[in-house]
């Protein structure tokens, strides 16, 4: 895999010269068909680093808590380098202070839908250039294509590659799959009348268990108190009731109007699998329709809910 041998020998580079103190980047999870974050600090550890169809996690979320260790190297799908740009954008992390390293990205694999096709995948064995994944089976290799197994959120993907980025790695990706239609769930819901959505709604937050594993995941939650832990005002109660789960999903979909790049680990975290995103990706096609702003592809402009305009008549 010529990408993860670029990440490799880029990571011992910028360790070796001291350019950065950190690298944040993939390695192998403790089972098959998962990886985890690995923070690298010396180049003889920068083997560990991996590059395969489920390196899923949005490894800007860390950015804000690594603040004061160093210059830090983002390896980067096109969502991490969006949502660093956020967080540049609302100096939760200085420009300088990180540096880019853009992958290619052809999508992500959905591990549920992989493995319970056939029970009898138990390891990764190697992935090409064609977008083609083999993995060892009780039967032998087997080849799937990553396109026909996609993360939900990855077919409807804008950017395959870091919009923004000091060094873009590796000089070859697959195709990327044709972009679905990426508000096709905003017009579903839009189709339903204003009772089936509230009914839609109620049932799916009836389920939230309020562990706020969405939150956790979410690079823009980066607050240090959340609005729902307040005690002086009291916005809401700790009940786990479908009004008051109401409350907090629609509050924080409000609060990433304008900010959201779409990465879905909100709803990727979220074990009783309510699809969170969908409040987001309305709230995207809002400000896009409204200010012609898409989150995170400019680290020197001003989000459209940070700022105002005099002859704005709203």
């Amino acid at each position: 895999n010529n990408l993860e041998t670029a990440m490799r020998e880029t990571a011992a580079r910028l360790l070796t010269e001291g350019k950065v103190a950190l690298v944040l980047g993939y390695q192998a999870g403790s089972v098959p068909f998962r990886t985890a974050p690995a923070f690298i600090e010396r180049a003889e550890d920068t083997a560990r680093l991996v590059w395969n169809p489920f390196c899923t996690n949005n490894l800007a979320v860390y950015l804000p808590r690594l603040k004061g260790i160093g210059r830090i190297a983002l390896m980067a799908k096109g969502c991490d380098a969006r949502s660093a740009v956020t967080l540049i954008q609302e100096h939760q992390i200085p420009r300088e202070q990180i540096v880019i390293l853009g992958l290619s990205c052809s999508g992500m694999m959905d591990v549920e839908r992989l493995v319970p096709a056939d029970k009898s995948l138990f390891g990764l064995a190697i992935t090409d250039g064609g977008g083609r994944l083999t993995v060892e089976s009780g039967d032998g290799p087997q080849t799937l294509r990553v396109s026909e197994h996609l993360q939900a959120r990855c077919q409807v993907c804008e950017y395959h590659t870091a919009p923004v980025a000091d060094e873009v790695l590796g000089d070859s990706m697959p195709p990327a799959p044709a972009c679905a239609e990426p508000f096709a769930a905003v017009a579903e819901m839009e189709r339903l009348t204003s009772d089936e959505r509230q009914r839609f709604w109620h049932n799916q937050l009836d389920r939230c268990l309020r562990c706020y594993a969405c939150r956790e995941a979410c690079p823009a939650c980066y607050c240090r108190t959340c609005f729902v832990d307040k005690a002086a005002p009291r916005w809401l109660s700790k009940a786990s009731t479908a009004d008051e789960n109401w409350m907090f999903h629609a509050v924080r979909a409000f609060h990433l109007a304008g900010r959201c790049v779409g990465c879905g680990e909100c709803e990727r975290a979220c074990p009783m699998d309510i699809p969170i995103s969908k409040l987001n990706r309305m709230l995207d096609r809002e400000v896009r329709e409204r200010f012609g702003y898409v989150a995170g592809l400019d680290p020197e402009a001003v989000p459209p809910l940070g700022t105002f305009r005099p002859e704005d008549p709203d």
